[in-house]
């Protein structure tokens, strides 16, 4: 029987048995009042995973399976979720060399924002193609996997601190953009023609502005003089990779006097943290044109903003390329896996290339006074069978 036939008498019974059972719609789907427990979510389902990651701004990249050659243990469609650490969660075949290669390019994806189609094959010129970055199937599973990696990054929040027409322009333009935009203003009962999508955030009070913003936001200052301190301070607080400050290099100066009084930190640490004059210099007088300019420079920034924690992204990001320059070895065989490696705290598996951690490896072997750290018992196995056919392999690449 096939599936289209199966599903269509599924469907017919339970409309037939709408009688016995919950309310159903007109293709037998029950019809629930939301009181019902949520689906039990299996291990291949991150769907969750990337809500939660979402609602938290935590950057991850997504691994989606769009070609396979057996024997691999994964389908097309089988996708998982790597995240700034380089952990998968999800499903892209058992493989630990596949995993490997998924992990570094997953880190790779998040740190530069970009997305990339990888191909893992025995031999990576039989997928080498343009447009796709080939890495060899080391492990001994063979077959052949190609995958989308792309980054899911945090939207960008904007905070314009101020209730000016320039502030207000920027809102109204930002719309147009990805972002999400909080506008904090002194009276939140005022009119304002703002985009409904538009944030209003009503206080003055730059530790409260601060936690309403989050941590890391773009922020831009042009309340005109009204609490311009302010919101200089509460940049400072959250954290914001960039302030723009609208305001004359003179008044500039006392803003940013008056923002390290309320911090209480030196006045030369929050000047450095302030861009003035704000925008991109094209000879804007109007509102508009500001506003304009204001909103180039925040693109241009946003583009530089790192998508994760940069102390866990460079950590992890040194840990990835490793790993990519030893996987894209046409050899099979890349770095030194002993205690002897450059990096004290990881080595390279000698058969399958994986980056290990010898304290947590799960398998060690000692050939010529020397130990070598491996992925797996497998790989463990095959270079205690053979060790030499590695070790030669090594010294040829």
């Amino acid at each position: 029987m096939t599936h289209d036939e199966t599903e269509h008498d599924e469907t017919d019974e339970a409309v037939h048995d709408e009688a016995d059972g919950p309310p159903r719609d007109g293709v037998g789907r029950p019809v629930t009042d939301g009181s019902r427990e949520a689906p039990t979510i299996d291990d291949g389902d991150v769907s969750a995973l990337e809500a939660e990651l979402a609602d938290r701004g935590e950057a991850f990249a997504r691994a989606t399976i769009v070609r396979r050659e057996p024997p691999v243990s994964a389908n097309v469609g089988d996708r998982a979720v790597v995240t700034a650490d380089g952990e998968i969660h999800g499903w892209v075949g058992g493989a630990a060399c596949a995993q490997s290669v998924v992990a570094t390019q997953g880190v790779a994806a998040i740190e530069e924002g970009t997305p990339r189609l990888v191909g893992i094959a025995p031999d990576p010129e039989t997928v080498d193609r343009p447009g796709l970055d080939a890495f060899p199937m080391t492990c001994h599973s063979e077959g052949v996997l190609e995958l989308f990696v792309e980054p899911v990054t945090p939207t960008t929040e904007l905070a314009i601190v101020g209730d000016s027409p320039v502030a207000r322009a920027l809102a109204r333009l930002a719309a147009e953009l990805t972002v999400d935009v909080t506008l904090v203003v002194a009276d939140g009962d005022a009119d304002r023609d703002v985009p409904a999508g538009t944030r209003v955030v009503e206080t003055v009070d730059h530790e409260a502005i601060a936690d309403a913003v989050g941590d890391s936001p773009l922020v831009v200052v042009a309340s005109m003089g009204e609490y311009d301190a302010r919101g200089v301070a509460a940049g400072v607080l959250a954290d914001a990779p960039y302030i723009g400050l609208v305001a004359s290099d003179e008044r500039a100066a006392e803003e940013t006097e008056r923002a390290a009084g309320l911090l209480d930190r030196d006045v030369g640490d929050v000047v450095s943290a302030v861009t003035n004059p704000a925008g991109v210099d094209v000879a804007a007088y109007t509102p508009a044109a500001i506003a304009a300019s204001l909103l180039a420079e925040v693109v241009d920034e946003r583009s530089k903003a790192t998508p994760s924690d940069p102390g866990e992204a460079a950590a992890a990001g040194g840990d990835a390329e490793a790993a990519t320059d030893a996987a894209g070895d046409d050899s099979g065989t890349a770095g030194d896996g002993s205690d002897a490696s450059a990096d004290d705290e990881t080595a390279i598996d000698p058969v399958c290339g994986m980056t290990v951690d010898p304290a947590t490896a799960d398998a060690s072997v000692e050939h010529d006074g020397r130990t070598y750290h491996f992925c797996c018992h497998g790989c463990a196995d095959s270079f205690a069978n053979d060790p030499a056919s590695y070790l030669d392999e090594e010294v040829e690449a």
